[in-house]
């Protein structure tokens, strides 16, 4: 059965909850929507038997471009608290993927940048076109990726993280399975051949329970709650920045960001 949320589809079939992303206008970009209505999918099918594995994929060729920027705009008139509970909801999706009780694949073709990225970084496996991008630009236009940083320091070590947070850059596929931020690099025509065999000995050959007391066990030992937390209070703080609302500013006038 398919269900329809404002720029969201899911569907079930072969064991699969496939959520697709279909903001095209937008890029899929992030607002307080799609978040809200892919916490909901997940919540509403976490205790779901015929789903062994969830698959976050995109109708268009851009997986995610990260937060939604014509929303920034209006954080800009945020006070720290209404700040802090914004971030606190993407910070609940986070968190909500990193401690998933099923198998949770990002099947990326195109950009994954920002609160994007987060998503990929957050899933458990990570598939991946050739032409395919990661990166958190938050730094260039006055942000900071304060979530993103708790649990992508475990993934990619700290001096990957460095480099990607503090320079903003975007690296390709290749540069991203290198550093171990993503799993598999296929052709879009191989692509779902490759996942298709994947999933069905995921279904065929581990065992649901064990799977769910794995990821409890991977969780626990990230201990990423408190660090989370902090992370969500850093986000807050840097959006009553200048430079923040300088950049959101420049960005939606389509200027360049000169930060000198």
């Amino acid at each position: 059965m398919q269900q329809q949320y404002q720029h969201i589809s899911s569907n079930i079939q072969n064991y699969s909850l496939i959520i697709t992303l279909s903001r095209v206008e937008k890029k899929n970009a992030l607002d307080p929507i799609m978040i809200k209505n892919l916490q909901d999918i997940l919540d509403d099918n976490k205790n779901n038997h015929n789903i062994r594995v969830v698959i976050l994929q995109s109708s268009s060729d851009v997986f995610c471009a990260g937060a939604d920027i014509e929303y920034l705009h209006k954080m800009r008139n945020f006070s720290y608290e209404e700040n802090l509970n914004d971030s606190k909801q993407l910070m609940l999706l986070f968190k909500t993927i990193l401690s998933y009780p099923k198998l949770i694949i990002s099947k990326v073709n195109g950009a994954a940048l920002g609160g994007g990225c987060g998503i990929v970084t957050a899933s458990d496996i990570v598939f991946a076109t050739q032409k395919s991008s990661f990166g958190y630009p938050e730094v260039k236009i006055g942000f900071t990726p304060a979530l993103v940083s708790a649990f992508l320091i475990e993934k990619v070590n700290l001096t990957n993280t460095r480099e990607l947070l503090l320079s903003g850059k975007i690296i390709n596929a290749e540069k991203a399975q290198k550093i171990g931020l993503i799993n598999f690099i296929h052709t879009e025509a191989q692509l779902n051949i490759e996942m298709d065999i994947f999933i069905k000995k995921i279904i065929t050959k581990t065992s649901p329970d064990s799977i769910h007391a794995t990821k409890q066990i991977l969780y626990t030992q990230l201990d990423i709650d408190n660090k989370l937390e902090r992370a969500a209070e850093f986000n807050a703080k840097s959006r009553m920045s200048n430079d923040f609302k300088k950049g959101i500013q420049l960005f939606l006038e389509k200027k360049p960001h000169n930060w000198i």
